[in-house]
């Protein structure tokens, strides 16, 4: 018994020891390529004890509390010894450590841990050596600048803007261009037709980095032409951490306003989707007769009677986030796990937004534009949206594998009031035009993957799982007319609602192979498959019999009551009928088979090359109803629609000046697909932009020729100035064109020839050189400078085959005034971010003074009478400003202004030297204020 107690007590004074040790952890960094070392050691000095890194260069020793010395060894690597380490009990040390070849047989490097803690080496360093062009972000900067999500920090990577604080453009091109991967899997956001992520929804604090490839090899999709974004989290997090976060955003022009419009949804719309308030209360496929009866009676008063907004005083901006991630360390395997919760609650409120539309007139001696209608009136929303993430791995020496599994809500509840008046008919009007919409999103995904290491072969593999639903419950519009003071339904008043349901699931399986042959030569192989399906359905209701209904009120709410609808005793009361058209629902399936192979050789002691082929096959297929420009039908049923096979070559050369300083030159193909929905003859309106799009089953992919130059001189380890150049050769580039004298609706075509051609500069510094004063703060500049042509001769705009410059000319009459060439659609002239970051690790205070801006960008292409459509430049500036509290440093309060220009978010009309307003939303400025407690 004496025995079993001593054990028991040596036993808990053992554990009680072991619990007061404290840890560092990192990753050792090849200097010469960014990778980490698998199998370099990192030991106490003067001590066995230590530990080996992982095959992705992490590592984790256990020390006990005080100042430590330690040395990192790699055979044939110079040893890098680090003084100064700070171990505190239960704690977690971070440090990341870079080392290069022991070419010479130098002596080992001695530095201390305060020179090498905050700087970004693994970015850095990717980028110096990386095969590809990259641009990126790493955690130490994240930690540095206090970016507590992606979309504030991205607009400091070159050539990047962030549209609506989530969607990531690079170097101008719009989102058909931009890919996003999460851990190296392709992901699409909430909206399956953009390429593009909100990348709002990730915390910096779980993230690893974000590499933004700006070229292409072998080894990514073959998919996009501007950027691929590369959201890598963190699988092994550095310490146990549980953080919670809350904050709210006030805009004085937007919140506690009395008289935002709103209408009365669900009790869930706070959760992000609709309780069932919404649904159609009737089958989808449910007959309704043409004549009303008793039945059209019964089915007429299932439908909510609620079609007009209400005035109400609306909330400001409210956030919330939860965090928990720690690794674990077991005899044989080391685990890792995070798990975080967002959500946003967001209102605005747009008072007198304005919506026009222009017309080209030719009735005159002088051809101009002539207003066809514009809407003005009030405009809010209410958008909710939360996620939730959650990542486990495990590795042992040679093997990791891992799971992440991403689900993203989103609510978004939106009322109009507003007044249209058109202009250009025979008989001109006045509407008075309410809109209640609701749009509910749904994603999930889930990643498994594994990585092993068998010597000089690595395996890698990765299976994606998607989910994504989109619906659009009971959205209602109602437009009353006003006309010799008179109120009625006719032209265009009518009172109509539709329900929307799309529903996508997709997988994709990716195997990578890499094999040494030697110590200069490097090869890798591998393939994907992926599988999509789509189902799109629309339910199209309107009343009967308008013109008959004597409207005595303009509140659209008085319009459904009991005494208007129709019964036995009121034969010319309203009815409900099924205005659906089989064209606008479909089903499209798309399967891709790739496969790839692709060498990266040391020529020389500087030189390197990478070159390879991709092989990608696409296949998509269409059930629907497929509706010709002359109106006429044909019912398809898994007609193949498109079966393209792409070789896509990559060849790439990268000359090391200095150690410091790279000169890199590539060339590359790829290739842009059109949408499920721009591949098929489905047609949707937007109610509150007019703007009818109507699909395409013709379209073809975009294929492009891409070639980059570009010289980067990195003279420190977090300082960096680069010069790039780009041209980029287009064949079918797909532009979103306006129908020939067709104001309103647009169509995805194909453009024959296109051309973009740019410059980026990029310039990082800190402020230290100049004196101790500035040493907390550091500057960074990047502008992209971009020239783009497209030949209007090789634009078809028509079944007959009539192209863009001959219906502008024919129209006009003359090809006076008429170029054959003109900007690319999406494609901004310009790109400029600058920053100015403080940081200052005593004081626990940091700020960020950003500034960005895109040019003037051709949004739809005008033909015929219809011009075309471009967005003004968006000057945003924003601050923020965060002090951290506390003897542990473990709470803080962030202070942000968005918008401190009060800038406006418009598009216009242009024609000639003529300009018109499209569109104008007044944003204004907004304040908001976040507290964070790290437990």
């Amino acid at each position: 018994m004496k025995r079993v107690i001593i054990s028991m007590l040596m036993l808990s004074l053992s554990t009680l020891a072991f619990s007061q040790n404290g840890y560092l952890r990192g990753k050792i960094i090849d200097a010469a390529t960014g990778e980490g070392l698998f199998g370099a050691t990192i030991t106490k000095t003067g001590t066995t004890q230590g530990a080996v890194a992982d095959f992705d260069g992490n590592y984790s020793i256990t020390l006990e509390p005080g100042i430590h010395s330690v040395v990192v060894q790699f055979v044939s690597y110079r040893p890098t010894s680090i003084e100064e380490v700070e171990i505190k009990a239960g704690e977690v040390t971070t440090l990341d450590v870079s080392i290069a070849e022991d070419v010479q047989q130098l002596e080992s490097v001695v530095v201390t841990a305060t020179q090498i803690q905050d700087n970004e080496a693994g970015v850095l360093s990717v980028q110096k050596k990386s095969v590809n062009t990259v641009d990126g972000i790493s955690s130490s900067a994240f930690r540095k600048v206090g970016d507590n999500n992606l979309s504030s920090a991205m607009k400091r990577v070159t050539g990047v803007t962030v549209q609506n604080d989530k969607y990531v453009y690079v170097r101008g091109l719009g989102d058909r261009y931009t890919k996003t991967a999460l851990n190296g899997m392709i992901v699409p956001g909430l909206d399956p037709d953009r390429n593009d992520v909100q990348i709002d929804l990730f915390p910096t604090g779980i993230l690893e980095n974000v590499i933004v490839y700006k070229t292409f090899t072998p080894n990514l999709s073959g998919d996009f032409a501007g950027g691929l974004v590369n959201i890598q989290t963190k699988a092994f997090p550095e310490d146990k951490s549980t953080s919670i976060t809350a904050g709210f955003g006030y805009n004085p022009s937007m919140h506690f306003n009395s008289n935002a419009v709103s209408y009365k949804g669900s009790s869930t719309d706070i959760l992000g989707f609709d309780n069932g308030v919404r649904e159609l209360p009737i089958a989808s496929d449910a007959s309704i007769a043409s004549s009303p009866d008793s039945e059209v009676e019964t089915i007429t008063k299932q439908f909510s009677p609620q079609l007009g907004t209400e005035r109400a005083t609306n909330f400001m901006n409210t956030n919330f986030s939860f965090s928990h991630r720690n690794q674990v360390q077991r005899q044989k395997v080391t685990w890792g796990y995070n798990v975080i919760f967002n959500y946003r609650n967001t209102n605005t409120y747009y008072e007198d937004f304005q919506r026009k539309r222009y017309e080209v007139d030719r009735t005159t001696t002088q051809l101009g534009m002539v207003r066809d209608f514009s809407g003005t009136g009030d405009l809010s929303s209410n958008n909710v949206i939360w996620s939730g993430l959650g990542t486990l791995a495990a590795k042992v020496k040679n093997h990791t594998v891992g799971t992440t599994l991403l689900h993203t809500q989103n609510g978004i509840s939106t009322a109009v009031d507003r007044t249209l008046s058109f202009t250009a008919l025979n008989n001109p009007t006045r509407i008075y035009n309410d809109i209640l919409a609701y749009t509910q999103r749904s994603m999930t995904n889930n990643i498994t993957y594994g990585k092993h290491s068998f010597g000089k072969l690595r395996v890698d593999w990765s299976n994606s799982l998607l989910f994504s639903d989109i619906s659009d419950p009971d959205y209602r519009d109602t437009r009353i007319n006003y006309d010799d003071g008179e109120l009625k339904f006719a032209n265009g008043g009518t009172i109509s609602r539709f329900w929307r349901q799309l529903n996508e699931v997709s997988e994709s399986f990716k195997l990578d192979f890499e094999y040494e042959l030697n110590d200069n030569n490097k090869l890798k192989a591998g393939g994907l498959f992926t599988v999509r399906n789509r189902t799109f359905d629309v339910n199209n209701y309107a009343y009967e019999p308008l013109t008959l209904f004597n409207v005595t009120s303009t509140d659209p709410n008085d319009l459904l009551v009991d005494e208007n609808l129709y019964a036995t005793d009121n034969p010319n009361g309203l009815y409900i009928q099924d205005n659906s058209s089989d064209y606008n629902d479909y089903e499209g399936r798309q399967n891709i088979y790739a496969g790839y192979l692709m060498n990266e050789m040391q020529l020389s002691e500087r030189l390197k090359s990478i070159y390879g082929v991709r092989v990608e096959n696409v296949q998509m297929y269409y059930t629907g109803i497929r509706k010709f420009e002359d109106n006429s039908f044909q019912a398809q049923d898994n007609v193949k629609t498109m079966n393209a096979t792409n070789i896509l070559p990559s060849a790439s050369l990268i000359y090391s000046l200095k150690d410091d300083m790279n000169l890199r030159a590539s060339f590359n193909k790829t290739v842009a697909r059109p949408s499920f929905k721009e591949k098929s003859s489905a047609f949707i309106e937007d109610p509150i932009t007019r703007i009818q799009f109507s699909g395409n089953l013709d379209i073809n992919q975009a294929q492009i020729l891409n070639y980059d130059l570009r010289w980067e001189y990195f003279f420190t380890a977090n300082e960096v100035f680069a010069i790039s150049t780009f041209y980029k050769d287009f064949t079918d580039h797909i532009a979103l064109i306006f129908f020939p004298n067709v104001t309103g609706q647009v169509k995805p075509r194909n453009v024959g020839e296109a051309q973009v051609y740019g410059t980026e500069v990029e310039f990082r510094k800190d402020l230290g050189f100049i004196s101790d004063v500035v040493r907390d703060f550091s500057i960074g500049s990047n502008i992209s400078l971009v020239m783009s042509r497209v030949n209007r001769q090789t634009v078809e705009v028509s079944e007959a085959g009539e192209t863009e410059y001959e219906s502008l000319v024919s129209y006009q009459g003359s090809a006076n005034g008429v170029s054959k060439y003109r900007e690319m659609t999406g494609q901004s002239p310009y790109v400029v971010n600058a920053y100015l970051s403080y940081r200052n690790n005593e004081s626990g205070i940091s700020g960020n003074l950003s500034y960005n801006v895109q040019g003037e960008t051709l949004t739809f292409v005008g033909v015929s009478n219809v011009p075309s459509v471009y967005a003004k430049p968006f000057n945003s500036l924003n601050l923020k400003l965060s002090k951290e509290f506390g003897a542990a440093r473990n709470s803080s309060l962030s202070v942000t202004v968005k918008n401190i220009l009060n800038d406006e978010t418009e598009q216009v009309y242009k024609f000639k030297n003529e300009e018109q307003l499209f569109s104008l939303y007044k944003p204004g400025r907004q304040f908001s204020v976040s507290y964070t407690y790290n437990f």
